[in-house]
């Protein structure tokens, strides 16, 4: 079973313990897919231990880093461009964010223990900016044991995840499931089975 609980997740890092690192074409996919504009303000939602908010960090945007354990962020580098806080989007919303709207909010490896993904969406795509992108970066079940279940998305679920977008593009990440959505329609729900003829779905899958 997945850890779902704060105090699971500190004590795992707290323990000195980590997760998937990043690789070559998750630092690649967002240079090509959604570059930093000028004053690029990216939000960076479960960044554990700061590994991807550091790369966006280096990449030009300045970047708000929020996890809800805070044994992660305690591990986190520390880097100018990068503000971490310790903020449960969930439980706690998006009022205690630093910025009103991003140009990009990223979820690696976090959107799977997310219990109210409507909910949660929702929040999320009313924090960014206009043209501003969403990328979700996700396990599948098809890459991973069958006892790994818990921690990835099946094809419904990445198809839900879609939903309610205008732009929906699909890219492999050695495996991960790069996820870049723009375009939200107006008085959608992101994740619920609602469908939009004007959302296009691509899948574009680069091998590195």
């Amino acid at each position: 079973m997945a850890f779902t609980t704060p105090d699971e997740w500190d004590a795992h890092y707290a323990d000195g313990k980590t997760f998937r690192h990043l690789g070559a074409v998750e630092c690649r996919l967002p240079a090509e897919h959604v570059p930093a504009p000028d004053q690029g303000l990216a939000l960076d939602v479960g960044c554990g231990l700061g590994e991807l908010a550091g790369h966006l960090a280096d990449t030009g945007y300045t970047v708000d880093a929020v996890d809800f354990a805070p044994a992660a962020l305690n591990h986190a580098p520390t880097t100018p461009a990068v503000t971490y806080l310790v903020h449960d989007i969930e439980r706690d919303g998006t009022d205690g964010l630093p910025h009103r709207a991003y140009d990009l909010i990223t979820i690696r490896l976090v959107w799977a223990f997310v219990r109210d993904r409507t909910r949660v969406m929702n929040r999320l795509r009313e924090r960014l900016r206009p043209d501003g992108t969403l990328v979700v970066i996700t396990p599948t079940t098809a890459n991973v044991p069958d006892d790994r279940r818990d921690i990835a998305l099946d094809e419904d679920e990445l198809g839900l995840l879609c939903k309610g977008w205008r732009l929906a593009e699909r890219h492999d990440a050695d495996g991960l499931a790069f996820i870049v959505l723009r375009d939200p329609v107006p008085g959608t729900a992101r994740t619920s089975a609602c469908t939009s003829t004007r959302t296009a779905l691509t899948r574009a899958w680069s091998v590195g």
